[in-house]
């Protein structure tokens, strides 16, 4: 016959059982609640600050490709504002509502009608704002040697900033002079 303890020498008592009661078992699960619940809201802060670093590096992404295709196609790329009601590039730089970089043919620095679009960015998550220098408000492109620059082929450097209105900390896309760009950290002041 079976029996529930080990088995045990002649005249001596099996051990008792061990384990956890229901109240022991019930008591830790409110603890571990508890600490979760008090965990969650920064896990909400943490996920949305790296939603907004991804937002802006998918910004640069889009201007690394802008770079390369107009090296690769040796003419003028363009990556504009979308606007919201048309595809067309919003000249007053609503980058929030996503981006094109297009192979500009007449060099305007406007998506028009049979030119190439290399790439469409769809709107950013909620709550996510940008903010541009007034130099790239609208649009930023490169020449067909790289380097970054305006339609009067001057050369051109630039700053979006990336943010959020419940969040102290914001990420900035900049790119210099010869027209690389990078994402870093700065602290946002007001976000709109």
């Amino acid at each position: 016959m079976y029996s529930s303890c080990t088995v045990c020498q002649a005249g001596q008592q099996c051990p008792a059982q061990r384990g956890f009661t229901l109240l022991e078992a019930l008591l830790v699960l409110l603890v571990l609640g508890v600490l979760l619940a008090l965990a969650v809201p920064g896990m909400t802060d943490l996920q949305a600050r790296y939603r907004l670093q991804a937002e802006a590096g998918a910004f640069r992404n889009s201007l690394v490709l802008a770079r390369t295709e107009a090296l690769r196609r040796q003419q003028r790329v363009t990556l504009c504002a979308r606007a919201s009601d048309a595809p067309r590039c919003d000249s007053q730089g609503a980058w929030q509502n996503g981006w094109w970089v297009f192979a500009d043919d007449n060099d305007n620095a406007a998506l028009d009608a049979g030119e190439a679009v290399i790439e469409t960015h769809a709107p950013l998550t909620s709550g996510v704002h940008v903010g541009a220098k007034a130099t790239v408000k609208g649009y930023f492109s490169y020449g067909a040697e790289g380097r970054s620059e305006t339609l009067t082929d001057a050369f051109i450097a630039g700053t979006w900033r990336f943010c959020r209105v419940d969040s102290p900390g914001g990420w900035q896309v900049v790119v210099n002079a010869m027209g690389k760009p990078r994402v870093e950290a700065y602290e946002a002041q007001v976000c709109p």
